[in-house]
């Protein structure tokens, strides 16, 4: 069966997004193939510079795929784009009349407008598409809203009432979605990312191993430099805190683990902060991991760890699906959402609500009891964990009907 998966990267330096799409289309295949089916996936929007067929390799998995050109003409680019090249847009068109089924799972965050105008209309493009060529359309497990603008939440309301399967991945999501569309058979599952595999690795045993996920976004004050998410805690006075803080410990060992990579410098790149604040600091017991080349080896990476605090959300996932004791250091309700309420998890730092000296205190505690937090988030997986799982596995069967 021929499925688009939109608003999915395979090719990006944020490993969370990537995480995403590799997920979905981990867990699709899965389902199709159980039931005796072929799954052949078209990607409009991979991020890949030329459409044609390519195969993600991360790990031990393999995944064909097919990137397409995106044809929603949500912006002046685009709609260039299709007017030249009038022959590729009706082979793509092709394809979404063709496909048994379109999956959307909006970048996990994005099909919202706290990023901006721009990106919900680069999500809410493929929804139109949907619409306009009759793709039963699934809403993956994601963040939905909030939504500043009337206009923009009406807009929403439309596509995800066209939707044939609503699923969130916190119930402040599913809450918010039966707010703008009262009466939806919307159905709170979890992230998809708790079950992208990975593999574990020993660290050596005599050192206690801590890993910090800074932030570049937030280190940059936002896309708009300017306090962007209105952070009560100075981002960067915290981070080195922390740093210093941990190093201060006997056998502790920190780890600056990176989970939105690139070449170049720019807001949003993990990497580039991180070795700017190991060249800083320049203790021994700082580490500077490798530059991930796909989220399963940063998964795997930090599953090796004592100990965890990030504010890459799928970092703090990464951590919590692993088993690794962790503290989500929260800049949106997408964090409050998940770990507060579907995971009933209370170890977060909001740093909307905290500053400094009181996220320093949440992070301190936790590690003091990252025994009985181990024990706890291994109980979460075993039972909130799994059965979401098993409900977002039914909800897809039901949608496909298979």
């Amino acid at each position: 069966m021929k499925i688009i998966l939109s608003a999915m990267m395979l090719n990006n330096g944020n490993r969370g997004c990537v995480a995403l799409a590799l997920s979905s289309m981990y867990i699709i295949k899965d389902i199709v193939e159980s039931h005796g089916q072929t799954a052949e996936f078209f990607l409009p929007g991979s991020g890949q510079q030329m459409p044609g067929a390519y195969t993600y390799r991360a790990g031990r998995l393999e995944l064909p795929y097919t990137a397409i050109p995106d044809i929603s003409c949500h912006n002046k680019e685009l709609l260039l784009h299709t007017a030249l090249k009038p022959g590729r847009t009706l082979r793509t068109a092709r394809i979404y009349k063709q496909a048994r089924a379109q999956f959307d799972i909006g970048q996990g965050d994005s099909f919202a407008d706290i990023y901006g105008r721009r990106r919900f209309e680069s999500i809410y493009g493929q929804y139109r598409l949907a619409m306009r060529y009759g793709v039963p359309l699934c809403v993956m497990p994601q963040t939905i809203g909030p939504y500043s603008d009337p206009a923009v939440r009406k807009r929403a309301a439309k596509g995800l009432s066209y939707a044939g399967s609503l699923m969130t991945r916190d119930k402040q999501s599913l809450d918010y979605l039966h707010e703008i569309l009262p009466g939806s058979e919307a159905k709170e599952v979890i992230d998809v990312a708790f079950f992208m595999p990975y593999e574990r690795e020993q660290l050596s045993e005599e050192s206690i191993h801590v890993g910090l996920n800074v932030s570049a976004l937030l280190w940059h004050g936002g896309y708009t430099m300017d306090n962007q998410f209105g952070l009560r805690a100075d981002y960067k006075q915290m981070v080195r805190s922390i740093i210093g803080m941990f190093l201060k410990m006997p056998r502790v060992k920190v780890h600056l683990v990176p989970h939105v990579v690139g070449g170049e410098r720019g807001v949003e790149n993990d990497y580039a902060v991180a070795y700017d604040l190991w060249r800083e600091f320049s203790s021994p017991d700082l580490i500077l991991p490798p530059l991930f080349l796909d989220p399963i080896l940063a998964k795997s990476y930090i599953a090796r760890l004592d100990f965890f605090m990030g504010a890459r959300m799928h970092s703090t996932i990464a951590a919590f699906s692993t088993g690794v004791p962790v503290v989500p250091m929260a800049y949106s309700r997408k964090f409050n959402g998940l770990f507060l309420d579907t995971l009933q998890y209370p170890h977060l730092a909001d740093l909307k609500q905290h500053d400094v000296a009181e996220a320093l205190d949440i992070i301190g505690e936790a590690f003091t009891e990252r025994a009985s937090l181990k024990q706890l988030i291994e109980g979460r997986m075993a039972t909130t964990v799994k059965e979401r799982e098993r409900l977002m596995r039914e909800e897809i069967e039901r949608f496909l009907g298979v």
